[in-house]
């Protein structure tokens, strides 16, 4: 079946950028749902949900892009601080090095979507 296929690409594809993925398929309604996840530099446990509906390679980047797009450096930094402005749970100790690591998780994140874009899919996905 062509949405097995497909998915199975999409997940060599992320792991062979480093990426672990769980991957689900629900039939029903013809689409897979995907968990990408990958450590950042400084050790963040970072993971995020797209999915790919009707076996469309497009429908999966577009659902990427959208978040890479909504990816916000600031916030997500702001997350992993605590009052003080230092990293807590596990963060960097400085708060630019805590920037920096999620200015380097966005790029993970473009790498990943640039990856999926150039994968070589047949004409029939």
């Amino acid at each position: 079946m062509y949405i097995d296929d497909l998915t199975d690409a999409v997940v060599a594809c992320a792991e062979a950028k480093g990426w672990h993925v769980e991957a689900g398929i629900i039939y029903k309604e013809q689409k897979s749902e995907f968990e990408f996840g990958k450590y950042s530099p400084a050790g963040r446990d970072f993971s995020f949900n797209a999915t790919m509906k009707c076996a469309n390679i497009n429908s999966l980047i577009e659902d990427i892009d959208n978040y890479y797009e909504g990816f916000d450096v600031d916030s997500e930094t702001y997350i992993w601080l605590d009052q003080s402005g230092h990293g807590r749970n596990g963060a960097p100790y400085r708060m630019r090095s805590v920037l920096e690591d999620m200015e380097a998780t966005e790029k993970m994140i473009g790498e990943l979507l640039d990856a999926i874009k150039e994968m070589e899919v047949p004409e029939e996905y």
